[in-house]
């Protein structure tokens, strides 16, 4: 989807559609912005639309930010042990903001 720089990206959720604007400013990476909506899609409610949202205060936008990263986690650790896995990187990588610090530091030992 194209949009300009203030649109951020959608999930539709009951026609589980999801349009990442590429003109979307934002530092949080592309990667983890769709792994973001395809949390939506998979488990918010169906009658929804959701816009991007990097915040954690909200109920529903942290408990799916926490989806968006165990997702990642797991296709990025998926045979690597705990004591090789740095959270650190893992906020570097996805350009993650300091507020998803102890989030990061959480899931990815899962």
């Amino acid at each position: 989807m194209k949009g300009n720089s203030a649109d951020p990206d959608v999930a539709f959720c009951k026609s589980r559609i999801i349009n990442l604007n590429n003109n979307f400013e934002c530092n949080i990476s592309v990667a983890f912005r769709l792994a973001h909506e395809i949390s939506h899609i998979q488990f918010s409610q169906p009658t929804f639309l959701y816009t991007f949202s990097p915040f954690i205060k909200n109920k529903e936008e942290r408990e799916t930010n926490e989806r968006a990263i165990r997702m990642i986690a797991k296709l990025i650790y998926n045979e690597v042990p705990n004591e090789r896995r740095n959270w650190a990187n893992f906020m570097s990588e996805f350009n993650l903001p300091n507020w998803f610090e102890p989030l990061v530091k959480e899931l990815i030992y899962d």
